[in-house]
């Protein structure tokens, strides 16, 4: 019995040879634009908004966190990142990662963040988010200049954020502390004379002045360098995934900083902060 197939061709090698085909030719297409169609399907990783919508707030975490993700990538499991869609507070996107709707968020430890999720043992700042400047009116700058001791500051109350570790930790060391749940709300507080200092991580200087143009009344203390224990982390949830993403997670953030990526990213974003931090009056709030 002779086959109708030609010569040393089985059945279904006809359909394999055109897949093979159609993959050659749709790789050459896409590979000028960067693309690989047979990558697997990406996982989707979404990282919360801030509450008043300000990327830059979180720029720093964000480029660290894709640096992490780029670094662990491989061409079967591409890595998609993106901001939540819809803003919010920290103290919800802590939940939101919790309940598995968010992937990852940074936070500062506390006994109630570690309960509740997963920490990667990896310091985001080092050390540099401990020191603080502080913000406040044209008017109180002559009763800050003279202060050389942490007792002193308890004549000042501070605004915060309600979702700020900070907030405990001051409250907890028995400083005065004015809430809000708005991060503009922090400014407005202080122009009106609700509040007398806002305490501002170094890292985070440049971008809160880039926010004070309406806001005439208020300049930053010169002389003094506040020191708090407070070092941001990643968080994922506690579940099976969420473990997967922090070992993942950890994996990346040793390797940028073998490659040298970790030092360049924070040169890239906090260089400025690094020289703002010399030549003050350090008080220990520890």
């Amino acid at each position: 019995m002779h086959s109708n197939c030609p010569e040393h061709e089985r059945p279904g090698a006809a359909p394999r040879r055109r897949r093979l085909l159609l993959k050659a030719a749709l790789s050459g297409a896409l590979a000028p634009l960067g693309l690989d169609v047979w990558a697997g399907k990406p996982e989707v990783w979404t990282y919360p908004l801030p509450n008043d919508g300000d990327r830059s707030r979180y720029a720093f975490e964000f480029a660290l966190l894709r640096a992490a993700l780029e670094a662990t990538a491989t061409p079967v499991k591409p890595v998609q990142l993106s901001w939540s869609a819809l803003t919010m507070p920290q103290s919800r996107a802590r939940l939101e990662v919790a309940a598995g709707q968010l992937s990852v968020v940074h936070s500062f430890a506390t006994p109630e963040v570690d309960a509740l999720l997963q920490r990667v043992p990896f310091p985001l700042a080092l050390g540099l988010h401990s020191q603080r400047v502080l913000l406040t009116r044209h008017e109180l700058l002559p009763q800050l200049a003279v202060l050389r001791h942490r007792e002193e500051l308890k004549a000042f109350r501070f605004g915060v954020l309600n979702s700020w570790s900070d907030r405990q930790m001051l409250q907890e060391r028995g400083f005065q502390v004015a809430i809000t749940e708005s991060f503009v709300g922090l400014f407005k507080m202080l122009a009106l004379g609700r509040s007398d200092v806002i305490m501002c991580s170094v890292l985070h200087a440049a971008q809160v002045s880039a926010m004070l143009e309406d806001f005439p009344e208020l300049s930053w203390e010169p002389r003094l360098l506040l020191e708090i224990q407070s070092e941001p982390w990643f968080y994922t949830a506690r579940s099976s995934e969420g473990q997967a993403r922090a070992h993942r997670l950890l994996r990346g953030l040793k390797a940028l900083q073998r490659n040298g990526q970790l030092a360049q990213l924070h040169k890239q974003y906090f260089s400025d902060a690094m020289s703002l931090s010399q030549h003050r009056r350090r008080i220990d709030l520890n």
